[in-house]
């Protein structure tokens, strides 16, 4: 009786979630260029890595759709921050009906036209497995061909209740995975989990066809020497101000904001982990932020923070790397899907 509350519930948020909003309310505060950041990058940006809302209030008091969140609303902030496109990741729940997230995502895409690349991220229950079966996915993707551009993303780490070492990215769930995903033209972003060098090279070599796009910690001081190997691997790079990660769930809107006062400091560090490894690998690397774990993430001047924050970052990049690493190698990925 709990799951068809919830499910019918779902299907009202779901129409909420997508009404636009209001002109005065899209009106960006201010110019989201700010020259007073310089050096400045001054052009396009798309963010590969940014996670929409589930409509179901799974875990209370996260972000809701169309309850403490909207798609007018993140469609406003990027707006306002100046950001062109986003990967995002739509959360569909095995344990849901999920023709309710594939008519949710349909009506994003009718509503805003490639402002959000779609991604399917269908974790299992509780995460473990951390994704549903090849044959859930098939059935899915076949009755809505070319909606989703990417599958993911999927965590592959160390949880309370699974081990990196059960799901590694060759493990025999993804291998059934990997025909469906080739099939569908889909890009595969992964978070890697620790010790999981081996087993990517091995999922890289066997299918250099699929594009898998990285983040994390966990892969974050091999990922040179993979991309040295192998063409169809790439890094998005969210953990910029200095080379942390600000948009903690357990955070807040404020502690984030307090956390750009020592801009040169965490910009040196930045220049220092990321601007070798971008400028050695130009066509590898994408900008992002990895918004989505709070309300407060999809706020405007957070957008606008995180976004000049990044300009100015790109603007001290080799110029001939800047526009690859804001937005032309995500292009790039989009075009491959087929979008």
């Amino acid at each position: 009786m709990r799951l068809l509350i919830v499910s019918v519930l779902g299907m009202v948020l779901v129409v909420s979630s997508i009404l636009p909003a209001k002109a005065s309310e899209c009106s960006p505060s201010r110019n989201h260029r700010d020259a007073s950041w310089k050096p400045y990058y001054d052009g396009r940006l798309i963010d590969s890595h940014f996670h929409i809302p589930s409509p179901l209030d799974i875990e209370p008091p996260r972000p809701v759709l169309g309850n403490n969140v909207t798609l007018a609303d993140i469609d406003c902030t990027l707006k306002s921050e100046g950001t062109s496109n986003i990967f995002a990741f739509f959360p569909v729940f095995t344990s849901f009906s999920y023709q309710n997230f594939i008519d949710w995502t349909h009506k994003a895409e009718a509503r805003y036209p490639k402002r959000f690349v779609p991604f399917i991220m269908p974790p299992g229950k509780d995460d473990v497995p951390p994704t549903m079966g090849a044959t859930k996915l098939k059935k899915m993707l076949k009755h809505n061909r070319g909606l989703f551009q990417g599958y993911g993303e999927i965590g592959l780490y160390d949880l309370p209740n699974r081990r990196a070492d059960d799901y590694a990215p060759d493990a025999t769930i993804f291998q059934k995975i990997y025909p469906v995903v080739r099939q569908h033209k889909l890009m595969v972003y992964f978070h890697p989990g620790d010790n999981q060098v081996d087993n990517f090279e091995e999922t890289l070599a066997d299918n250099p066809d699929i594009n898998f796009l990285v983040h994390g910690d966990q892969i974050q001081n091999d990922i040179s020497n993979l991309m040295d190997q192998y063409s169809n691997i790439y890094y998005s790079v969210d953990m910029l101000y200095g080379d942390q990660y600000l948009l903690r769930a357990d955070g807040t809107k404020q502690a984030f904001l307090d956390g750009f006062t020592d801009f040169e400091t965490i910009m040196a560090i930045d220049l220092a982990t990321w601007k070798p490894l971008i400028e050695a690998h130009p066509n590898r690397f994408l900008w992002s932020t990895d918004r989505g774990d709070a309300v407060w993430t999809f706020d405007r001047n957070v957008g606008y923070t995180l976004a000049n924050y990044g300009r100015a970052f790109i603007a001290r990049l080799d110029p001939a790397v800047q526009e690859k690493f804001a937005y032309k190698n995500a292009e790039r990925l989009m075009t491959v899907s087929g979008l």
